[in-house]
């Protein structure tokens, strides 16, 4: 993997994203937000359903209340993170998960067939661009024919994060101090069309998984009635076309399961 970019982004949780950057940055939603993201956790957790055994979790970070959702749905369960911080916080959130400390580009070798699913959320595009394809063909060497992958990730061509760059870059000009804060964290996401790459050895589907992030809405919702009009809109639209919901929201589920 690109030594520089996995370094950069592993600097960034074990110094700042685990300490409650990650908190602060990305996980700020206005009060409107809530029951609209119940409902996202919801549609990850109905991925695995009447999926049981073993899983892995690649990059789990701090394991939030959705993932231990689903960690408990397997009676075994590995984490594995770049960030040592983030496997200490997983060994006090879920101390019976086995945890490796390593990049998901080279899991071990002895992983291979092992595992009924893996879950990999919000990751894969913070990998080097050039190694996200090797990243994501680990996930499947190490899942069993007939394992399902589930991949939580963005989709470049979202207008929605064209609008927010482009206001951000006008308060920027104008009104710089009002300007939202940007992670510094690498971020690089393929479009959507990517995936089709792994249909040599998987069948791939897509869900609508949240129409916006943290740093959208708080570039481009300015209240709460706002707020609640756009996401009941948001829930309206998914439900009656979700096909139209993964090309246009800001992410999408990735669903490989491997022949």
């Amino acid at each position: 993997m690109g030594v520089n970019v996995e370094d950069s982004v592993k600097e960034f949780y074990d110094t700042h994203g685990w300490k409650g950057g990650e908190d602060a940055l990305f996980r700020q939603f206005r009060p409107a937000y809530q029951p609209y993201h119940a409902k996202t956790n919801a549609r990850t957790l109905e991925c695995f359903k009447g999926r049981s055994g073993a899983i892995l979790i690649a990059g789990g970070g701090d394991l939030p209340q959705s993932h231990l959702d689903i960690a408990n749905k397997f009676s075994n369960v590995t984490c594995v993170d770049i960030s040592q911080t983030a496997l200490d916080i997983a060994q006090q959130r879920l101390p019976s998960a086995d945890k490796l400390l390593g990049s998901i580009c080279e899991l071990p070798e002895h992983y291979s067939d092992r595992f009924d699913c893996a879950f990999a959320s919000h990751v894969i595009y913070h990998i080097d661009a050039n190694q996200q394809s090797k990243a994501v063909r680990e996930l499947i060497r190490v899942c069993r024919p007939g394992g399902r992958i589930v991949i939580l990730y963005s989709n470049p061509a979202s207008p929605i994060r064209f609008a927010a760059g482009a206001v951000h870059r006008l308060r920027k000009m104008i009104v710089p101090e009002k300007a939202v804060q940007e992670a510094g964290l690498y971020f690089s996401p393929h479009p959507l069309g990517w995936w089709k790459q792994f249909e040599d050895v998987c069948d791939i589907s897509m869900r609508p998984w949240d129409v916006i992030g943290s740093y959208e809405e708080r570039t481009l919702i300015w209240g709460d009635l706002m707020a609640s009009g756009f996401y009941r809109s948001a829930s309206i639209l998914e439900t009656i076309s979700p096909n139209l919901a993964v090309k246009i929201w800001q992410y999408s589920i990735v669903i490989l399961d491997k022949r």
